[in-house]
C-alpha cells in the first residue's frame, strides 16, 4: 500500500508542477522509485493514474455542499465556490487536462464522467428536485436539463476561455436559466 501511495504522490505532485503532455508513466516511475511495471499492476494508463492522483488530493479542496434552508441560494453559493475553485492554477491545468484526454478515450471519458462531471450533476440535481418539492421551480421541468443548461455554460467557459467564469457570470446563468423555470403567483 505504501507504493501505491508514493505512486500517487508522485503523479499528483507531477501534475501540479508539470504540463500534462510532458508527464509519462516512466517519470511518474522515477518519482515514485519505483518500475514502470509496478504502475502497470494497478492502471491501465497514464490518464488513469492521473484521474486517480487528482481525485485523492483535490477531492479534499472542493468546498462541502450546503445542506438544508434555502435550495436555491444553496445551489447559488455551490456554484458560485464552484467558480472559485476551478481557475486555482493547479487545478485548472488539471482538470483542462483530464477533460482534454477525455475526449480521446472512451473508456476513461466514461470513468472522467461518472467520478468527476457526474458528482456535480448530482449535487446540482438535488438542488434543484428540493426547489421544485418547495414549490421554487416548476414541477413540469426536468431537473436533468435544468442542471445541464446551469452547468453547461460554466463549465464551457472555463475550459475554452481565458477567463473563467466568475461570479457574476454564474449569477447570470443562474438567473436566466431559473427565472424561466420559477413557480410565477399571478395574483
Amino acid at each position: 500500500m505504501e507504493t501505491h501511495r508514493a505512486i500517487l504522490h508522485a503523479a499528483a505532485d507531477l501534475l501540479e508542477h508539470t504540463p500534462y503532455r510532458d508527464i509519462s508513466v516512466e517519470r511518474i516511475a522515477a518519482s515514485a522509485g519505483v518500475g514502470k511495471q509496478t504502475i502497470y499492476r494497478w492502471y491501465d494508463s497514464k490518464a488513469d493514474l492521473l484521474l486517480d492522483a487528482f481525485l485523492t488530493r483535490y477531492s479534499e479542496a472542493m468546498p462541502p455542499v450546503v445542506v438544508g434552508g434555502e435550495p436555491l441560494v444553496n445551489f447559488r453559493a455551490y456554484l458560485h465556490r464552484l467558480a472559485a475553485y476551478l481557475p486555482n492554477p493547479v487545478m485548472e491545468g488539471a482538470y483542462r487536462a483530464l477533460f482534454a484526454e477525455a475526449q480521446f478515450e472512451r473508456g476513461f471519458r466514461q470513468r472522467f464522467s461518472e467520478i468527476v462531471l457526474k458528482r456535480r450533476q448530482d449535487i446540482a440535481r438535488a438542488f434543484v428536485i428540493s426547489a421544485i418539492h418547495k414549490g421554487q421551480i416548476r414541477d413540469d421541468v426536468d431537473p436533468d436539463l435544468i442542471v445541464d443548461m446551469v452547468l453547461g455554460p460554466i463549465l464551457f467557459r472555463f475550459l475554452s476561455t481565458i477567463t473563467p467564469p466568475d461570479l457574476a457570470y454564474v449569477d447570470k446563468v443562474m438567473d436566466m436559466v431559473l427565472g424561466g423555470v420559477a413557480v410565477r403567483n399571478l395574483a
